[in-house]
């Protein structure tokens, strides 16, 4: 019986949604985020906003990209792509777009997150949204970058599932 071959950016979501579930059992928003060129992962995050780190630009996608950039050498990441499992709020589309990447690749959608918010309220894990999508953040920048979301979006979305209920006490 012949299996259904995963696209190489199916596999790198599945990067992603192991990185988001090792974030979750950490304590962690269930995020997890690359930078990939030429197939090669660059770098890789899980969210550590909630337990692990007080800053709050520390977006999976953000900390991707600035290991990247530091493994490279190059605040520049040309022909490399951001995947994240889920739609990177402006900031991130920003960085990307800063460190002229090639494009963005992600899941779930912000309405998702906004969606799993409004039915499972929580002090801690709001799933906050500038409501911006990646897409016309992508629209306003230079250069452009391409931006391509539901990949494995089922997936993602049932990631949200994983976050505490609330942090480890510690």
């Amino acid at each position: 019986m012949l299996q259904e071959m995963k696209t190489s950016v199916e596999q790198m979501m599945d990067i992603c949604i192991g990185l988001a579930r090792e974030a979750a059992a950490s304590g962690n928003y269930a995020l997890g985020a690359l930078v990939v060129r030429d197939g090669e992962v660059l770098a890789e995050s899980g969210s550590s906003l909630i337990v692990d780190d007080d800053d709050p630009s520390a977006h999976p996608e953000m900390s991707a990209i600035r290991a990247a950039a530091r493994r490279t050498g190059s605040r520049y990441l040309r022909n490399a792509v951001l995947f994240s499992t889920l739609e990177p709020c402006p900031m991130c589309v920003s960085a990307a777009i800063w460190a002229k990447m090639d494009g963005v690749v992600f899941g779930a959608t912000q309405q998702d997150a906004l969606d799993w918010a409004a039915l499972h309220p929580s002090d801690v894990y709001t799933w906050r949204q500038i409501r911006i999508t990646a897409r016309e953040i992508a629209r306003a920048g230079e250069p452009r970058i391409d931006v391509r979301g539901g990949v494995l979006r089922a997936a993602c979305k049932e990631l949200f599932a994983l976050t505490p209920a609330r942090p480890d006490a510690g």
